[in-house]
């Protein structure tokens, strides 16, 4: 609209002006020393416009040749762009069907012409991490410091998620140093944080939880998580009896009815033959929530009358019908019945468990439960049927 208002303008002045030099052409005369020209106004507007049209030419012709080299240098800029863009979208594409070789070679072609170069760099790592080409990986990454040294944080990051698997210390080393140059970085914090746990260094863990809290670097039902993983960790890895209780009794009772909490808390009391009270604490956490774990471990205690438990076992068989084809509540029930001497019992629950999931140590559960009845010759076959179970594994 602006542009149509302002030629409708310049027609406008340019018409009057003609008609103006139609009805009177003028005259102009201009005197230099002894020289004397005399022209018409027309003739004089007329070639103003032309010398002006001219010396604007000449003038952009000489500007565009003075920019000739900037512009071939940005064009061809351009065109490295455009190349690299292509390579990006061939990587991915061939990404998407699993063909990581081809999506490495892509990637890293045009890496150093691309804007989005890091990109490049850090998924050419990722491919070759795939490939097991763990060197070109490492390649990668140290290409991508060289050229983005800004950029360590995102480097590091890429770089401790690659080698968890294979240096998990190399890369929780890693991830303190980025926590320790930027503390507020959530990303960071919640990698260093599981990197923690996935080793088992549950102190140094401790002393994050509390930052984890504050600033959300995890949102409440992975906190909720890794703080139950802490504490469990922690008491697998008490070094007495004394330590397990001590960590034991700073849980809140929540804590201490949480599965794989008070799981690992049953097996470190089995192990060092300290088994009173955990009957009553299994049944009063199965009865909130189901474990398979809780259980397995309801049925390796050995403390007390064996048919109490195994009545309350078999109460859990029939109140809850979505369990009876469960083999680890089947390998409870069969070790109960043998302890209480109904060997027939307890080999029919074994081999109902056997059926569903063969598993090495409900055969060897089984074989134990013939030898306890005598039948010498039928447990050793089935030890057999062991072995062979844990050869073809």
């Amino acid at each position: 609209m602006k542009l149509i208002f302002t030629l409708a303008i310049a027609l406008l002045v340019t018409s009057s002006l003609a008609t103006l030099l139609l009805y009177d052409n003028g005259q102009v005369a201009m005197v230099w020393n002894d020289w004397v020209v005399e022209t018409s106004v027309s003739f004089l507007l007329a070639a103003t416009i032309i010398i002006f049209l001219l010396a604007y030419v000449f003038i952009r012709v000489l500007m565009n040749v003075w920019n000739l080299p900037v512009f071939w240098k940005r064009h061809r800029k351009l065109r490295q762009y455009s190349r690299a863009e292509t390579a990006m979208a061939k990587g991915m594409i061939a990404l998407e069907y699993g063909d990581w070789h081809k999506a490495e070679k892509q990637l890293i072609k045009s890496a150093k012409n691309s804007e989005a170069g890091l990109v490049h760099y850090l998924s050419a790592a990722k491919m070759a991490h795939n490939q097991g080409a763990y060197d070109r990986r490492d390649n990668y990454i140290s290409q991508a410091r060289d050229v983005y040294p800004l950029e360590y944080v995102t480097i590091g990051l890429v770089e401790a998620r690659l080698i968890s698997e294979q240096k998990p210390e190399t890369a929780v080393a890693i991830l303190q140093t980025l926590h320790e140059q930027q503390p507020k970085n959530t990303a960071v914090l919640a990698e260093y944080a599981s990197g923690l746990q996935k080793l088992g260094y549950w102190e140094s863990l401790a002393e994050l939880l509390p930052e984890l809290k504050k600033t959300r670097a995890l949102d409440s039902s992975e906190y909720s998580l890794l703080e139950q993983k802490y504490w469990a960790g922690k008491l697998a890895s008490a070094n007495d009896i004394e330590q397990l209780d001590e960590i034991w009794h700073s849980l809140n009772r929540k804590q201490q009815f949480n599965p794989e909490i008070l799981s690992e808390f049953v097996e470190q009391r089995i192990g060092w033959g300290q088994e009173v009270n955990l009957q009553a604490l299994l049944q009063k956490s199965l009865k909130k929530q189901w474990s398979d774990r809780l259980v397995y471990q309801f049925g390796r205690l050995t403390l007390g009358p064996a048919f109490e438990r195994l009545k309350l076992a078999e109460k859990w068989y029939k109140q809850t019908p979505s369990q009876q084809d469960n083999p680890v509540l089947l390998l409870t029930l069969g070790r109960l019945a043998c302890q209480s001497q109904l060997w027939g019992l307890g080999q029919s629950y074994l081999k109902q468990s056997l059926k569903i999931r063969a598993e090495v140590e409900t055969f060897h559960a089984l074989a134990q439960c013939y030898e306890a009845e005598g039948k010498e010759n039928q447990a050793a076959l089935t030890y057999k049927e062991a072995i062979i179970q844990l050869e073809n594994k």
